[in-house]
């Protein structure tokens, strides 16, 4: 582009110390002129045709991007919702424990369930952001929600 830039002030240089010269004949300098203008032109063009084309590259990519974060959103997504129902089913059967259970041992079921409980509700808001167009970055997003899985992990194990 600087290239281009170059080309055009030079043309239009030679064209005004052809027109000021003195020893040209005036049809010359005008015959100059008119081609360093038409180069002008002719650069000017181009210039504008290759911005054009990039600027339809940029927004390819950008398509393209967009369609791998939208899939990656829903891959996402979709291991959120298995992650939650995992949590569901170990409280159906914390619960049926309870029942059975009397005194430390309650409590500890009771504890276990109120943790898995707030991880489930968690995973429930971060999915209601993620349907609803993320407010922050995917990446932090992603690693935030990850941290919950493997809370999750963490206390289904135990």
């Amino acid at each position: 582009m600087k290239k281009r830039l170059m080309s055009i002030s030079a043309a239009f240089l030679v064209s005004v110390f052809t027109l000021t010269s003195c020893e040209e004949k005036p049809k010359s300098a005008r015959e100059d002129l008119a081609e360093a203008q038409e180069d002008a032109r002719e650069e000017k063009a181009e210039i504008n045709s290759d911005l054009a084309e990039a600027e339809n590259d940029a927004a390819a990519k950008k398509a393209e991007v967009n369609a791998e974060l939208k899939g990656e959103e829903r891959e996402f997504l979709s291991r959120m919702e298995t992650q939650r129902n995992n949590i569901d089913a170990e409280l159906k059967q914390i619960d049926a424990k309870m029942d059975k259970a009397k005194g430390e041992e309650k409590a500890r079921w009771e504890a276990r369930k109120d943790r898995l409980e707030k991880r489930r509700d968690k995973i429930d808001a971060d999915m209601t952001e993620l349907k609803g167009g993320l407010k922050r970055d995917w990446k932090a997003f992603k690693s935030d929600v990850e941290k919950t899985f493997d809370d999750v992990k963490a206390d289904l194990k135990n």
